[in-house]
């Protein structure tokens, strides 16, 4: 997968930049605040439809526009792709290669990428929510069924809700039926991708330190087994029905994927609780290139690679680790305050110097 160019249109404090990229090493830099970032919260957006800066659409259109437009034309099972993305307040659109869109969830899966940043070790002593994203949206970009499993759950799950406020159990059973249904598909493949996240991070996490520390990761779900989707459904009935009373009194479905977590520990100990900073830096930065290796293996094909202020907040033996793994990826894509030329001496690279909105390519 190599992605060749990307053009911005009132995108963060962008009005409009077009930027053409190598095959391999693209290094952004640059002083603090002239967009190197947002150069890769547009990949990032055309990933996954998400940003990894903020929850808010809005906050990504420019200041007085009333919307912005992404476009990027990129190679992928060596056929030359475009997709095209515009979005205001209230309305989406996208376009890939001929085909229109009208959800941003479409772009799950056609240019798939991991982006690694300062705030990952939110990924590690952050809410569980975060880390639940961090899954559901590695799976989505393999698995296109998943997002529609999780839709599907999250929208019975609020008339379940809804009907425990109330007090109304007449039709509970129905919506129960429909989120065992997704709850089971979710859970399964949380569990198949945790798995073989867990066998990649050790190595990962290993080549990343210089401690002989070593990862576990793993996922800690309501059922006491996932080994089957019937096993999975059965158990989120039963355990639904015996709460219905309960839940009434508190309003909420308070058991179910929603709730799940990861459990991440260095040597049994809970990284959160026993971690050193540097430690839960390296850790998150396992995880993501754990990511990363899983759709790779899935796809065949080299997802993008996205870091910001690379190294930033890691030790200098953490951070040129870091730098090291990365030149045996893809296509990667590197912001910093530095062209960090020495750092790939030998690798194709791309040096790109970012400066009130405009690039300057040598």
């Amino acid at each position: 997968m190599y992605l060749q160019r990307l053009y911005l249109y009132n995108f963060r404090n962008i009005g409009e930049l077009e930027v053409t990229f190598c095959p391999r090493i693209n290094v952004i830099f640059g002083d603090n605040a002239q967009g190197k970032t947002a150069i890769l919260e547009a990949i990032h957006f055309l990933t996954t439809g998400r940003s990894f800066r903020t929850s808010h659409l809005a906050d990504m259109i420019r200041w007085g526009a009333a919307s912005f437009y992404l476009e990027a034309d990129f190679v992928k099972y060596g056929i030359e792709q475009k997709i095209r993305v515009g979005c205001g307040e209230k309305e989406r659109q996208v376009v890939y290669n001929s085909s229109r869109y009208a959800s941003l969830n479409s772009l799950l899966g056609i240019l798939q990428g991991c982006v690694i940043t300062p705030d990952d070790s939110e990924l590690i002593k952050g809410s569980p929510a975060i880390r639940r994203e961090f899954l559901d949206l590695q799976i989505a970009q393999s698995d296109p069924l998943y997002i529609h499993y999780l839709a599907r759950y999250q929208r019975a799950m609020q008339q379940r809700n809804y009907l425990l406020r109330s007090k109304n159990s007449i039709s509970l059973e129905s919506w129960e039926l429909e989120m065992a249904d997704a709850a089971a598909y979710l859970t399964v493949q949380r569990q198949r991708a945790v798995d073989e996240v867990h066998l990649s991070g050790c190595d990962l996490h290993r080549a990343l330190n210089a401690e002989h520390e070593i990862l576990s990761i793993r996922y800690k779900a309501s059922p006491v087994s996932t080994a089957s989707l019937a096993d999975v459904r059965g158990f989120y009935l039963e355990q639904w029905h015996k709460l219905r009373r309960r839940e009434m009194e508190l309003g909420y479905t308070s058991l179910g994927p929603h709730k799940d977590d990861l459990l991440i520990a260095i040597g049994g100990h809970d990284v959160r609780d026993f971690a050193s900073e540097g430690q839960q830096r390296s850790c998150a930065s396992a995880l993501r290139f754990a990511q990363w290796q899983r759709l790779c293996r899935l796809s065949a094909e080299a997802p993008l690679m996205l870091l910001d202020d690379v190294g930033i907040s890691l030790d200098e033996s953490r951070r040129r680790k870091l730098l090291q793994h990365v030149v045996a990826l893809g296509q990667v894509f590197l912001t910093s305050t530095q062209p960090l030329s020495h750092s790939f001496e030998g690798a194709e690279k791309q040096i790109i110097r970012m400066e009130n909105g405009r690039t300057h390519q040598f």
